[in-house]
């Protein structure tokens, strides 16, 4: 669909350019000649000499550059139709792109002259190394080992520069020098002959990509729809209404323009009913109907929905027949509820063949669209039709967006005046009001307000109902780098493509086409995109609140908003939709398997190419020249089995994920990517000798797996196959988590050295682990261990299957640390007082430990405080002391000793552990939940609010131990065999909630003191069979919940209390849920005030 608006709107709104800088340019020239040798010729002299006036040269086009760029601007905004002063715009940004070329071939020979060095000091150091010892022996359990494949090498042509000479330099210098001379004198020109302003036309294509919804609700309430979704639940609430009798379906369609509210109708009304169906699904169809995903999705919807089955797994078949048969089965005696949301074609009545042939009790489904024209005749006569909100519920919709929630009433009367004419022009449509809302919000001053009340774009409604101007002025007001991000974004298909577009990889993309200054630090500028994200995404330009998602989402308007101001720089290829590339496009996605690639031989000007859905051939097409300035490659791929031969030639590559492929070695030629800042590979069977010099990486990913964790890379050491620890030596740019697997493969502390983990200061997850463990190398271990020492940067280290008996000493050191996790150390000893003296620690997990000895020190001293910010302690199959924690046996659990211990612990957890001694729980007055499976009994802890109790053999609760503890408020026993009452837990005088859990032998409530009683939830007490008399002067009892105790036959004979509010029985006895449901029923009357009641059973 062509809209006129979408025209208009182009020429009004120029692609945003980039900052275009000289300086980096400018300081890598200077770099390159004062690295450059002393000419030994006339010839080499005279060439150095143009080298050092084109520097000068691109200097003096410094100061010229930016203001070329106001100029432009400001020729641009008295004469829109002016296509000169566009085509300016566009020569200038073609600069910008080369400037950027050259600075990246420029730094590609700094870092290889950087990887030089780097390998020539090892090489030296290795060689000073070997001289003074000799080779130790393996201290592991050595696998078998499998010959290695051959390496494919590429030719030297593929490992060298781009720019190699001095003459490449200079010539592609006075090209940029000569293109803004250029510019610059047709500038002039213009600037003289401007003189009118008048509407410019610019063919744009309307094409709606699709966007994702789901049944989940971002707003917490809805406007202006009461009587529509009144409508709606009384329609799937009563019988089904369909003019064809035979039919069992009944079909809601929800009508109307894009960004009017059709999604966030239908999620309020499915949240409210679909509790009346016996299954529901929420299918997002979009423009692309694939009748094969939906009908999986209804299918997935019914296996998902057995909760009788917590394994069960979605359907992996590809068979339509096979689905719509496996469908029908599922209906059989159902009610269905059903949303299909977002119809752009009749296509979708195919999936109403197998539902009109299923014998269901009931289909009745809802269909959100924009044209009516989709629908069935039968089915107009229920349609909703949505139209803007009216003003009186429109303004307070309006205003909670401008003014972010607080009372409108806290802010100037001539805001809410210039507001109300804003909103006129809004059409009720609520996306409008959001996007402007949020331009609002961000400057609440008269002058702000009336700027965007007055600005032209509002002159391009092509109708009453065009909110595409509303949205455009968000746009026009973001800075200029905000502009850039997002219309990159169009690039990206709104399609579920979660493991590529989450918003690290996003910000990986803006940097890598220089839309993220890198005149900052690498830490800094990771910072700032995710800056840029989150206020693109609290503009409403992404789905989702602010700060609270990282993926990527666009609602199909914002979309087309982004390909409109990308004018033609990017696309996504679909076959049968695009039949030539232009020469402009710079990102390009194609999203088609049966794609021919030949296309692409013509766009010679790519930077990010997104090869989706496994396009095949492609590695014959990834050889031609056009791909030489690729920056970003995606490639989706399950036929691709060798490495693609062309892209160790892309020395601007700063971004490569090669996805769901069979290649099992890397090629040596990748190894000079030195610009490589993220690599996402299938884990390859060997490595690459050279694949140290990669020293710009900050994301690598090997994956065993079809899946990337987008935080840690985990990396399995192997001689054999080339995964040495060394191989990380130069890669001190990486950065999340590193988890280094088969630590037993390291030979010893020389080896684990040449990780340089300690110079390795981005990395704040660290993980080392033994799989192979063998008695007997305790020793060597602990020297391993000792050499893998991390930055002191380091937040998190885990260490898993480590044979020694002491921590490294290096432990100490990690001031930052505030998680350390033990896991499976059998033979770890001690854990040293200094550990309790980490300043920042907040969590330690002790998992399989056999005898371990926690110390601490000066317990005397009152100021004196060990592990002071710890938060959890977590103890599982561990046998624990706590060495120099115990007091004098003078403190009483009422008088607890006001030492510095624990200080700030909150939550404790023992579980499996055969002993734990000398804890100082009198000392531990802080937690507040703790939780007890399977180990040693507790007592005094007088902050606890939350207690689990999981497998102990107790029958009863000492009354002098519960009456200490004064703040504990929920309490849960489950799987005590013993537990025959509750005797005791009337002591706590703060109870307000009871859990009683698979306890088979519970059978008496002795809690009629328990006045703060405000829930008893009570399930799977097989011997339970009735409830005590004196239930009905429990004043505060609120929720009663009794579910699968199957010999509960009887209510209390005065009654139930009148305070409850809610009851619910479930798998009782069924003669006593009957009568509980029967009108003037003893068991009735008892019951008859209690608002909320709920009863299942089998037997129904």
């Amino acid at each position: 669909m062509v809209s006129a608006t979408l025209s208009t709107l182009a020429g009004y709104l120029l692609s945003p350019l980039p900052g275009i800088c000289l300086d980096k340019l400018i300081n890598y020239v200077l770099d390159h000649l004062s690295s450059s040798p002393s000419p030994s010729s006339l010839d080499e002299a005279e060439k150095q000499q143009q080298l050092k006036d084109s520097l000068e040269a691109l200097i003096d086009a410094k100061l010229s550059v930016k203001s070329m760029h106001n100029r432009i601007m400001i020729l641009f905004e008295k004469n829109k139709q002016n296509e000169r002063v566009i085509g300016l715009h566009h020569k200038l940004k073609d600069v910008g792109y080369d400037i950027q070329d050259l600075e990246s071939d420029m730094k590609n020979l700094e870092l290889e002259r950087m990887v030089q060095e780097i390998n020539k000091a090892d090489q030296e150091a290795d060689t000073n190394s070997q001289s003074s010892r000799g080779q130790k022996r393996l201290w592991f359990r050595r696998p078998i080992s499998s010959s290695s494949d051959k390496k494919r090498r590429l030719s030297k042509s593929a490992q060298s520069s781009n720019v190699s000479t001095d003459d490449d330099v200079l010539k592609k210098i006075t090209s940029i020098i000569n293109q803004i001379k250029g510019i610059k004198s047709k500038l002039e020109e213009e600037t003289i002959l401007h003189q009118w302003l008048a509407e410019i036309n610019l063919n744009g294509v309307y094409d709606p990509y699709e966007r994702v919804t789901t049944s989940s609700i971002n707003e917490s309430k809805i406007y202006g729809r009461d009587n529509e979704k009144k409508l709606l639940i009384e329609f799937f609430k009563g019988p089904n209404v369909n003019v064809n009798v035979n039919s069992n379906i009944s079909v809601a369609p929800i009508v109307g323009m894009g960004g009017i509210g059709k999604t966030t109708l239908a999620q309020f009304v499915y949240k409210e009913i679909k509790n009346y169906f016996n299954n529901s699904a929420w299918i997002c169809v979009s423009n692309h109907f694939d009748r094969l995903r939906i009908t999986k999705e209804m299918v997935d919807s019914f296996r998902i929905g057995n909760t009788s089955n917590s394994s069960v797994q979605c359907s992996n078949a590809t068979s339509l027949n096979l689905l719509e048969e496996e469908l029908i089965k599922h209906l059989v005696g159902r009610k269905f509820l059903l949303v299909l949301d977002d119809i752009w074609s009749d296509k979708w009545q195919q999936l109403l063949v197998p539902l009109q042939s299923a014998e269901a009790q009931a289909i009745k489904i809802i269909v959100t669209c924009r044209h009516p024209t989709v629908l069935r005749s039968i089915d107009q006569e229920n349609k909703i039709i949505l139209e803007g909100f009216d003003d009186q519920e429109y303004w307070p919709f309006f205003q909670k967006c401008a003014f972010a929630g607080n009372n409108p009433d806290n802010y100037p009367r001539e805001l809410h005046d210039i507001g109300r004419h804003i909103v006129g022009k809004l059409m009720g449509s609520p996306l409008a009001a959001k996007t402007v809302g949020k331009l609002l919000g961000r400057d609440l001053t008269e002058k702000h307000w009336n700027n965007v009340l007055e600005n032209d774009l509002w002159k391009f409604k092509s109708d009453a109902h065009d909110i595409m101007p509303a949205l455009a002025l968000s746009y026009y007001h973001l800075p200029p780098h905000l502009q850039s991000c997002f219309a990159f974004c169009s690039v990206l298909p709104n399609r579920n493509l979660d493991p590529y577009y989450d918003m690290d990889t996003l910000i990986s993309m803006w940097r890598a086409n220089g839309y993220l200054s890198e005149r900052i630090s690498s830490e800094t500028v990771n910072d700032m995109g995710k800056e840029y994200f989150h206020e693109l995404q609290a503009m409403c330009f992404f789905d989702g609140h602010a700060g609270y998602t990282k993926f990527l989402k666009m609602h199909d308007l914002i979309r087309d908003l982004s390909q409109l101001v990308s004018h033609g720089e990017t696309c996504i290829y679909e076959s049968g939709r695009d039949k030539k590339i232009s020469k402009n496009v710079r990102h390009l996605c194609v999203y088609d398997g049966s794609t021919d690639l030949g296309f692409l031989s013509e766009a010679n000007n790519l930077r990010t190419l997104l090869l989706l859905q496994g396009a095949n051939g492609m590695s014959t097409f990834l050889n031609r020249e056009a791909f030489s300035r690729v920056r970003v490659l995606i490639i989706n791929d399950s036929n691709m089995q060798e490495f693609p031969d062309a892209i160790p030639y892309l020395k601007h590559l700063q971004h490569l994920t090669l996805w769901r492929n069979k290649i099992k070695s890397i090629p040596d030629s990748l190894c000079g990517l030195y610009q490589l800042r993220v690599l996402k590979l299938m884990c390859p069977q060997t490595l690459p000798s050279q694949f140290h010099n990669l020293i710009n990486l900050e994301i690598l990913h090997l994956k065993q797996l079809d899946t990337f964790d987008p935080e840690e890379l985990e990396y399995h050491v192997n001689r054999e196959r080339g995964f040495t620890v060394a191989q990380l030596r130069n890669m001190n740019e990486l950065r999340g988590g590193l988890s280094i697997l088969c630590m037993e493969n390291i030979a010893n502390k020389e080896e684990a050295m040449k990780a340089k983990l300690k110079k390795k200061l981005h990395i704040k997850k660290l993980r080392l682990c033994s799989i192979d463990m063998v008695d007997g190398c305790e020793h060597d271990a602990q020297e391993v261990l000792e050499g893998l020492e991390p930055h002191s940067n380091l937040e998190e280290l885990e260490i898993e299957g480590y044979m020694g008996s002491i921590t490294p000493r290096w432990l100490m050191n990690l001031q930052k640390l505030s998680r350390i996790y033990l896991n499976n150390c059998r033979k770890l000893a001690r854990l040293p007082a200094a550990v309790g003296l980490l300043r920042s620690l907040e969590v330690l997990r002790l998992h399989g430990i056999e005898n371990l000895a926690i110390e601490c020190e000066s317990c005397d001293d009152p100021d004196y405080e060990m592990f002071p910010s710890l938060l959890w302690l977590e103890l599982y199959k561990t046998t624990v002391s706590f060495e120099g924690m115990s007091t004098s046996s003078s403190s009483s659990l009422t008088t607890p000793v006001q030492c510095k211990l624990f200080p700030r612990l909150q939550n404790l957890s023992v579980t499996e552990c055969d002993g734990v001694n000398e804890f100082p729980w009198h000392l531990c007055s802080t937690p507040k939940q703790l939780e007890i499976i399977n180990s040693p009994g507790f007592h005094g802890l007088f902050s606890l609010t939350q207690l689990q109790l999981s497998g102990p053999n107790i029958k009863t609760f000492p009354a002098e131990v519960m009456s200490t503890l004064h703040a504990l408020e929920e309490i849960l026993l489950e799987d005590c065999n013993e537990l025959l009452s509750v005797e005791g837990l009337q002591a706590l005088p703060s109870l307000r909630k009871l859990s009683i859990y698979n306890c088979h032998e519970f059978r008496y409530l002795c809690m009629e003191e328990m006045t703060k009683l405000h829930e008893l939830d009570i399930k799977s007490c097989h011997d339970l069979e009735s409830l005590p008399a004196w239930l009905h002067r429990l004043p505060s009892l609120k929720h009663l919940n009794i579910r699968y105790c199957p010999k509960f036959h009887s209510l209390p004979k005065d009654g139930l209390p009148s305070s409850l509010e809610a009851l619910e029985f479930i798998d009782c006895d069924p003669g006593l849920m009957k009568r509980c449901q029967e009108e003037l029923s003893p068991e009735w009357q008892m019951i008859k005030h209690i608002p909320k009641q709920n009863y299942i059973s089998d037997d129904f």
